[in-house]
């Protein structure tokens, strides 16, 4: 992708989120963050069958989606959770909610592009990246932020991944179908074999491609977002 089509792909995708921030609360039903990712929660109850106090990272974590359920579970610890998102107004506001639903103290947010946060070494048992790498501005930079993630975790740590691939878009009124505008639209294939390669050394605990369909006002059109989603769980044995 060009320059300028990334930067329209870029705005558009921030806008879209800003909109539907505005619009829709946390945890609202019928909408697509109405509940945490399951796996999401799955593994962190895997991770606290053998410590309690964790250091977590959730990259892409919007108002708090996945963030806020995550500090709830690990409220009376020790544990950190650490919110990162490019959008200002979603880091304020997942800062309004994690006080709202009582986390405050376990939470930092910051506003950053994921590809560039600086993940200290050897730091998070935990970091979650869900529906955030598929926003990196090119391969490269999802293979860098990818090493960052690796570098950053402790032995035994799990990154969860939530990835749309093979985008496309899906006009309501015309039926007319095109490819998906966002960062990084690439085959499902191709993300996987990726992902295969990059956790080669690691254990896989769950990998798994699903066909999603999300309803979305963007762009002024009503759309079906359509996609093959990449869920893809690994933990650092060594």
């Amino acid at each position: 992708m060009n320059g300028e089509r990334f930067e329209e792909a870029r705005q558009s995708e921030a806008d879209y989120h800003q909109r539907f921030y505005e619009n829709n609360d946390l945890f609202e039903k019928g909408t697509w963050m109405s509940e945490p990712g399951p796996v999401v929660m799955e593994m962190l109850e895997r991770l606290l069958l053998h410590q309690e106090d964790l250091a977590v990272l959730d990259l892409g974590c919007g108002v708090g989606r996945n963030t806020i359920p995550v500090a709830e579970r690990l409220k009376g610890s020790l544990s950190r959770v650490k919110g990162v998102d490019l959008l200002e107004d979603a880091v304020e506001k997942l800062r309004k909610n994690a006080a709202e639903f009582g986390v405050a103290t376990l939470i930092d947010a910051e506003a950053a592009d994921v590809e560039q946060y600086p993940i200290p070494e050897v730091f998070y048992d935990y970091i979650l990246a869900c529906s955030c790498l598929e926003h990196t501005s090119s391969r490269e930079a999802l293979k860098r932020t990818l090493a960052a993630m690796k570098a950053g975790t402790k032995l035994g740590g799990i990154h969860c991944i939530t990835m749309s691939t093979d985008v496309e878009e899906v006009d309501r009124e015309t039926g007319q179908a095109g490819k998906g505008l966002i960062e990084l639209n690439i085959p499902q294939s191709e993300a996987m074999d990726l992902l295969d390669r990059t956790y080669a050394e690691w254990n896989v605990l769950m990998k798994q491609t699903v066909p999603q369909s999300i309803p979305e006002e963007k762009d002024g059109r009503s759309i079906d977002f359509r996609c093959n989603l990449i869920t893809y769980v690994a933990q650092k044995i060594k």
